[in-house]
């Protein structure tokens, strides 16, 4: 299933706008703050997250712009090179040719890489991850994870699982 999933993935559609976007949800609109206008009023993932991406774009502007003075420092920074490349060539080797890959020659684009990782690890990764030991943790949301048959109500096996549920 990873591997289905994988085969259309396209860095640059992991960020929020993009995948609001492509997903059909969202549509371009420069006049608002974040640039895209939702098309379900009511999804709370997306307004709320959009909120959220703004905020670390906004800190990764703000950093980027400090530490590289012009487009120029991006394109001489070996080490940052060295990072990219790892990244692309070591990471996604089956995608290194890929065209849809950042240069990484200027701020514009440092900055929308660093958005869309950072997005990633924090943001994307709570709302796909944080629910589900909440239910997958309660036993009877995730019957699969008894090991025995389900008991009849009244038997030894019954009583022994509502006393310790874990036994199961």
């Amino acid at each position: 299933m990873s591997a289905v999933a994988y085969r259309d993935w396209v860095f640059t559609e992991q960020g929020l706008p993009n995948d609001l976007i492509k997903r059909g949800v969202a549509v371009k609109d420069l006049a608002s703050p974040t640039g895209l206008r939702l098309l379900i009023e009511d999804y709370p993932y997306a307004s709320d997250g959009l909120e959220i991406w703004a905020a670390i774009k906004s800190w990764v502007e703000e950093y980027v712009n400090f530490y590289y003075k012009s487009d120029a420092t991006i394109a001489q920074d070996s080490e940052l090179k060295a990072f990219w490349k790892e990244l692309v060539e070591v990471g996604h080797g089956d995608l290194k040719n890929a065209t849809w890959w950042f240069k990484m020659q200027t701020r514009t684009e440092l900055i929308e890489a660093c958005t869309i990782l950072i997005w990633i690890a924090s943001a994307l990764h709570a709302a796909v991850n944080f629910g589900q030991y909440p239910y997958g943790g309660y036993i009877l949301n995730r019957p699969t994870k008894s090991r025995r048959l389900m008991p009849e109500k009244g038997s030894p096996e019954y009583d022994e699982l509502a006393k310790n549920y874990e036994k199961a």
